[in-house]
């Protein structure tokens, strides 16, 4: 079964400890993952709904004593390897900053696996553009000169994490 963004969004959220909803979406915002993971309000909810049907996550009802009942959630055994897959998987694509931004819930090995998986697709996208590059003019030259740009970005913002782990 396929994890969506917003249920990796929970779950790796919910891998700091049991919250209710609405304690997801503050510690969502507080850490600033909109502007690295946008999820909408909405869905933040249906994903616990799902999440918690497939048996990832367990809820209970908490009674509220100075507010409305809630229903606290908290991380199952399959929803964490779970977690582990979704994260590894998204090394390479175009979610890898979803991947980066929970990386420090996998183990040293799969953190590595995951580092050497982004940087080949970085080197990969480079020769890409450099073939088309090779090609192409006006605009579409500038644009391919801002991908690779942002690409080299990455590689070395990937060289600093790393050196930053060790």
């Amino acid at each position: 079964m396929a994890i969506s963004k917003v249920e990796l969004v929970a779950l790796g959220l919910l891998a700091e400890g049991p919250m209710h909803g609405y304690d997801l979406l503050e510690r969502y915002r507080s850490l600033g993952m909109g502007l690295w993971a946008q999820v909408g309000k909405a869905s933040v909810y249906q994903a616990l709904r799902r999440l918690q049907d497939q048996g990832l996550i367990s809820g209970r009802a908490q009674v509220g004593t100075e507010g409305p009942d809630r229903r606290v959630y908290r991380l199952a055994r399959p929803g964490r390897d779970a977690l582990v897959r979704a994260i590894v998987e998204r090394f390479a694509g175009d979610q890898a900053a979803l991947a980066l931004g929970f990386s420090h819930l996998l183990s040293g090995a799969a953190l590595r696996r995951g580092l050497d998986e982004r940087e080949a697709a970085l080197r990969d996208r480079l020769d890409a553009i450099a073939v088309s590059r090779a090609q192409a003019s006006g605009i579409a030259a500038r644009m391919l000169d801002r991908e690779a740009a942002v690409a080299k970005a990455d590689l070395a913002w990937l060289a600093s994490f790393r050196k930053a782990r060790r």
